[in-house]
């Protein structure tokens, strides 16, 4: 109930409900698909609910936030791969065991391929050379299994910092020939995500179906926490409730956040939730989050205009930049995931606990044990 900091699935994943039919439509029909949400907005609680919870599809995951070259993504896709054939930790086995490698490989159906990888891995092929192999080893393990493997890439926007921009050139061309691997494109910077696959001089263009997750459904998650704090006999004051989940706007972690703290004091002070519970629950959660967003005003502070643009957003004040500057500032501050747009010359911050931050104004900055100025 009311879980962050790890994917949610089972009975308490919700809202994200709207979007499995699509979504299984697609996967169903080997439809390559590209899913794009800000960082903690659910995109690996929806995919965790289908592939883990649901377990209807067999599937390769891979965060390329977690890897620092093509190199070592490349082997992680080569690892996952020969899972398939029962082959665990294939790459380090090309360093450890190579003679026990060798003859598993001759074991499995397909020693060719086996052969080749062994050969890549240990002759040190180029970076780029290797990626493609693994991309095909994936498809030509799913083409003698019979089986379609769906190659989910999370934050698929830093594949760039790994390899020169011509990688999604190559990525393209050698994925338009795998009719045995479904696609799966995740990514939370939702500008270079559109570019990549909406612009139509992308080579991505037209490549994968587009699902843009927005913040959870008001009505729904109201009434999700109203049936677990009747559950659990926690009294609460309905309008202050239904007030406080509008004020989060849908956002997934801190929703969940808040009213978990909610629940925690309401059983603790053994007393109903009423509007200072809820006002306090909020400064809470938001003050607790203090020093990212400091780290992330100072991190603006470094690029010209970006701190004065992002205040100006989050207090509605009108900007006197020069139109080609504040053009240049906005769209950098979509490419880092600050911002979005909403309508034609209309932004809005994407994380509203920043956004609070930064109408408190300079008299009334709060301090890391201070109290927020908020209205509900």
């Amino acid at each position: 109930m009311f879980q962050s900091g790890s994917p949610v699935k089972g009975k308490d994943f919700i809202d994200r409900k709207k979007h499995l039919p699509l979504f299984k439509a697609y996967l169903d029909n080997n439809q390559h698909i590209m899913i794009k949400a800000p960082r903690r907005f659910g995109k690996t609680s929806l995919i965790k609910q289908i592939f883990d919870y649901e377990k209807n599809y067999p599937y390769i995951y891979i965060d390329i936030r977690l890897n620092h070259s093509l190199e070592s993504l490349s082997k992680q896709i080569l690892d996952k791969a020969y899972e398939f054939v029962k082959i665990k930790n294939f790459v380090r086995q090309t360093t450890e065991s190579l003679y026990s490698l060798i003859q598993s490989v001759k074991t499995i159906s397909i020693p060719d391929i086996g052969e080749i990888s062994i050969d890549m891995i240990v002759k040190k092929s180029e970076p780029i050379e290797l990626f493609i192999h693994a991309l095909d080893t994936v498809n030509k393990i799913a083409v003698e299994k019979g089986i379609n493997i769906k190659l989910i890439f999370d934050e698929f926007q830093d594949i760039t910092n790994l390899a020169e921009k011509h990688i999604l050139e190559v990525l393209r061309s050698v994925a338009q020939h795998h009719e045995n691997v479904t696609y799966i494109f995740l990514g939370s910077i939702e500008s270079i995500m559109t570019e990549i696959f909406e612009n139509k001089s992308s080579p991505f263009f037209h490549f994968a179906n587009v699902i843009k997750l927005n913040g959870l459904a008001i009505e729904e998650l109201f009434a999700y926490t109203k049936e677990q704090f009747d559950e659990r006999n926690i009294q609460y004051d309905k309008e202050m409730l239904y007030k406080t989940i509008v004020f989060l706007q849908g956002h997934p972690e801190y929703s969940a956040k808040v009213l978990q703290t909610l629940y925690i004091n309401a059983n603790l002070e053994n007393k109903p939730i009423d509007k200072q519970s809820c006002i306090e629950a909020l400064n809470f959660r938001i003050i607790e989050n203090r020093v990212y967003m400091d780290e992330l005003i100072s991190k603006l502070k470094t690029k010209k205009y970006h701190f004065e643009v992002v205040y100006n957003i989050a207090n509605n004040i009108k900007s006197h930049l020069p139109s080609a500057t504040l053009y240049n500032t906005h769209v950098s501050l979509e490419n880092m995931g600050i911002i979005q747009k909403v309508d034609r010359g209309k932004f809005e911050i994407v994380d509203i606990f920043l956004k609070i931050f930064l109408q408190q104004h300079d008299d009334k900055m709060v301090s890391l044990d201070g109290k927020l100025h908020l209205e509900l």
